[in-house]
């Protein structure tokens, strides 16, 4: 049996806010030590884009703004995250599109912003 696979096109999305789902969330080696690796989902556009964070427990640190995105709600000083538990929730995000040095286009994730129907109701 012939092994086949669908070539798809790899083009951006143009910039703009978009329904993503956190499909996967990881511990990474990066440039700075280690980092956080987000693998998201644009819903309806069957898009999967990477982002990577810090891990810093500063309530200002990307990592829990997006955690705080994703669970819609504030997280308190104090308060433990457990980030294996926002995998399946779902944020908007805003993206944008950038270009390389030599041209080729890719999108960036800038930030998350609540999803309004994904809100906590318990806090």
């Amino acid at each position: 049996m012939p092994i086949t696979i669908t070539v798809r096109e790899n083009a951006p999305i143009p910039t703009g806010e978009y329904r993503v789902e956190l499909t996967a969330i990881e511990l990474a080696d990066g440039q700075f030590g280690q980092q956080l690796r987000w693998t998201f989902s644009v819903l309806d556009h069957g898009k999967t884009l990477i982002a990577y964070s810090s891990v810093s427990e500063s309530l200002n640190a990307k990592c829990v703004r997006w955690a705080a995105a994703l669970l819609g709600r504030a997280i308190k000083p104090g308060e433990q995250v457990n980030f294996d538990a926002l995998v399946g929730k779902t944020a908007i995000a805003t993206v944008v599109r950038k270009r390389k040095d030599d041209g080729t286009e890719y999108n960036a994730v800038e930030d998350l912003l609540p999803d309004e129907g994904n809100a906590d109701p318990f806090h």
